[in-house]
């Protein structure tokens, strides 16, 4: 296993070199506080990649995974448990509301209720949620403005579609939906992480996700709260060996956003642990046939993806329309995650020289802390956290951030569950737990006063 695992880092360490040089050589212009910092993302990433290496190795061969004790072995204390969870979490959508309506009429005075203000306090029109409204009315187009919504994928707007039937008001069932998935995703969250963790780490797990800065997203129709229950639940059902259906809500999660599909990394992770547990115990026949049966699961997975993919065919006539129009709309192109560090912080140091507040605070800075952040938690956590979600982690950070023009960093990364996860592992010390908790909280109401101000949040 030792020469294994030196074999597996030899190899990763090429790679990253490989892409090291690659972009040294393709680099256009080479700044100190650029340069500086995308060479300190690199090697730490470099170094979480060596720590997380053994461990899943090890994880893999190991075969039987213990989990933790069934916390709630009677009925009522797991309904209990719920109910304070789900009460929970809608108090946490009351007070969003209410900040934010605090917040908007802080800046323009009191203008109508909260109600009446709800469009202009949240800032709908100035990010995602129009669109995601209009493929729900009117499906994906050819013509006009509306032709880009081929760049957003279809779950999250055939919900809306389908609650509107309910609500008779896009925007209200769009408000439904990502509030219903708050909810079941904070009780998913809790279920899953009792499989590894005691009762009120479990229940830290959900509070992290919900105190993040960016997690105000959830409240509103955007996909973040589709997209982490389904994460959740697909790993969930997974842990139960209960394949079929979690590979399905990997699929969904990858017919809901983009990083969906990378799900298949820690599905194959439990298969292949799953697999090497099973070979010591059963013929070789009826192995290849679990062989067989695990190879068809994962085949599920990137059915998501690939149902967009022929959406975008029978609108637009080429399967990668959508990255025609990122490209050319948005600028946007994959590559390498270390780049968008150095673009990030030459942006940030010259929107700060310039004086030019509003995109420093509400752009470049915050991408820079939360993607540092993660990566830092990334690198802490390697050695504690579920080798599968590490490795999901990894690979989700790599796709998210490596954007040409990223500019929502805070909210791709808040719907990565394995954060919480590891920010729980890290923060066992009851001081730390609490003065993490008073950071979060501070981020929050800041990060939702510069959203609710108009600042360019996305």
């Amino acid at each position: 296993m030792e020469k294994f695992n030196r074999g597996i880092s030899i190899l990763f360490i090429v790679i990253m070199l490989a892409a090291g040089g690659y972009w040294a050589f393709h680099a256009g212009n080479w700044t100190v506080p650029g340069t500086a910092a995308a060479v300190v993302c690199y090697v730490l990433f470099i170094m979480t990649g060596l720590r997380a290496i053994p461990v899943l190795t090890e994880y893999i061969a190991a075969g039987r995974n213990p989990q933790y004790a069934k916390l709630e072995t009677r009925e009522n204390l797991r309904k209990q448990t719920w109910i304070k969870i789900v009460a929970w979490v809608l108090l946490s959508r009351v007070l969003l509301l209410i900040l934010a309506y605090a917040f908007h009429t802080l800046k323009n005075g009191y203008s109508g209720s909260l109600f009446d203000q709800f469009n202009e306090a949240w800032h709908l029109s100035g990010i995602d949620v129009p669109s995601y409204l209009g493929i729900a009315e009117n499906w994906y187009v050819t013509e006009g403005d509306p032709r880009f919504h081929i760049v957003f994928l279809p779950f999250f707007p055939i919900l809306i579609r389908a609650f509107h039937f309910f609500t008779d008001n896009y925007l209200a069932a769009g408000l439904t939906i990502s509030n219903l998935c708050a909810v079941a995703m904070a009780l998913v969250a809790y279920e899953l992480a009792a499989l590894d963790m005691d009762r009120k780490e479990a229940l830290r797990v959900v509070k992290y996700i919900f105190i993040f800065p960016a997690a105000f997203f959830f409240l509103i129709p955007m996909t973040e709260s589709l997209f982490l229950l389904l994460s959740l639940l697909s790993i969930y059902l997974v842990r139960q060996k209960k394949w079929l259906p979690g590979c399905l809500c990997a699929a969904l999660a990858g017919f809901t956003r983009s990083p969906g599909v990378l799900l298949a990394v820690p599905i194959l992770i439990e298969l292949a642990r799953h697999l090497s547990e099973s070979y010591r115990h059963v013929d070789k026949r009826a192995f290849l046939r679990m062989a067989a049966a695990a190879a068809g699961c994962l085949a599920v997975v990137p059915l998501g993806l690939l149902a967009y993919l022929y959406i975008n065919y029978a609108v637009h006539g080429n399967p990668l329309q959508f990255s025609i129009y990122q490209k050319e709309h948005w600028f946007q192109e994959q590559y390498l995650f270390f780049d968008t560090v150095r673009y990030q912080m030459e942006y940030a140091a010259g929107t700060f020289k310039d004086g030019d507040s509003r995109s420093f605070l509400g752009l470049w800075l915050p991408n820079l802390v939360t993607i540092f952040t993660a990566l830092y938690v990334m690198y802490r956590s390697a050695g504690k956290l579920h080798p599968a979600y590490t490795a999901f982690l990894i690979v989700y950070f790599v796709f998210v951030t490596g954007p040409t023009w990223l500019l929502s960093a805070p909210r791709y990364l808040t719907a990565a569950f394995p954060l919480a996860f590891a920010v729980v592992l890290l923060t066992k010390d009851k001081e730390k737990d609490s003065a993490l908790t008073v950071l979060c909280g501070a981020g929050s109401l800041l990060y939702l006063g510069l959203f609710v101000w108009g600042y360019p949040i996305y």
